[in-house]
């Protein structure tokens, strides 16, 4: 078996805002494992949130899944995380998790059309509409949808 360990990031500032629109201070730790055994390569990449009520800690194969995965968790408490890999008008194609594995994803504009730069999933802006993770796949359903109809 073959692994390489990717060095990730340490203490990414980000905020969960609450059910009364508080806002409270979390930190993020991401790491990523790529290994390649007889059943092929593989690649884990993990997202530790820590914050005063907790630790979630979620693995998966791209760091937007993992992030979903926490962002389930934070649901639970309450909790909406106000960043890009939480908010509405986001896309995730393969060429981001290509280039990112899942660390960048696509913005869509008014006009519904993907827009340069790719924006980092952990970042904020006065555009971030944190939605829950049900409300965020229900845009990207509808709006992959609407671009197989207009290539139709």
């Amino acid at each position: 078996m073959h692994e390489v360990l990717a060095q990730g990031r340490n203490g990414i500032e980000i905020m969960l805002r609450d059910e009364d629109g508080n806002l409270l201070p979390a930190s993020i730790d991401t790491g990523c494992r790529d290994w390649t055994d007889t059943d092929g390569r593989h690649t884990d990449c993990l997202i530790k949130l820590s914050w005063a009520g907790g630790v979630i800690e979620e693995t998966d194969w791209n760091y937007f899944t993992s992030f979903k995965k926490v962002r389930k968790r934070l649901a639970i408490h309450g909790l909406l995380p106000v960043c890009y890999g939480a908010s509405r008008r986001v896309i995730l194609t393969g060429m981001a998790i290509d280039m990112s594995l899942g660390a960048k994803i696509w913005q869509v504009n008014q006009d519904d059309e993907m827009y340069h730069p790719l924006v980092y999933i952990f970042k904020t802006g006065e555009d971030v509409e944190p939605v829950s993770v049900e409300e965020q796949e229900n845009f990207q359903a509808e709006w992959w949808k609407r671009k197989q109809e207009q290539l139709a």
